[in-house]
């Protein structure tokens, strides 16, 4: 399955945030799930991850597939798990009202949607 770059109003975001800096940001189609976030863990996200670094997941179904665990580890790293609804203590929520917000006022300067993003991405 490949993640596909889609117009923003019909698909999802999903990035990393480390050290206050975005990173493995992507855009796919529709509703993220276990094939969708193991593609991305495994195409993009390992790629940037170092040894002994944490992954912060909430608790999402998929997340605590085994397959992500190691992948995950697999590079070095460990999985800390949010409490149950705790979006206020996940760094990366923080960004997302300002990401969705900038990428909405320039979407219409860019014939695809992908250029779009990666503009706002330069600034976040």
């Amino acid at each position: 399955m490949a993640i596909k770059l889609i117009n923003i109003n019909q698909g999802q975001y999903d990035s990393r945030l480390c050290n206050n800096q975005i990173i493995a940001p992507v855009i796919f189609e529709g509703n993220c799930n276990k094939a969708i976030f193991t593609t991305y863990l495994e195409t993009i996200l390992i790629k940037e991850l170092l040894p002994g670094q944490i992954v912060i997941m909430d608790n999402i179904n998929f997340h605590k597939h085994t397959i992500i665990k190691v992948l995950i580890e697999s590079v070095g790293c460990s999985i800390l798990f949010l409490p149950t609804y705790s979006p206020d203590l996940n760094p990366i929520e923080h960004y997302w009202f300002k990401i969705k917000n900038e990428i909405r006022k320039v979407t219409a300067q860019f014939k695809d949607i992908s250029i779009a993003v990666e503009h706002v991405m330069k600034f976040i």
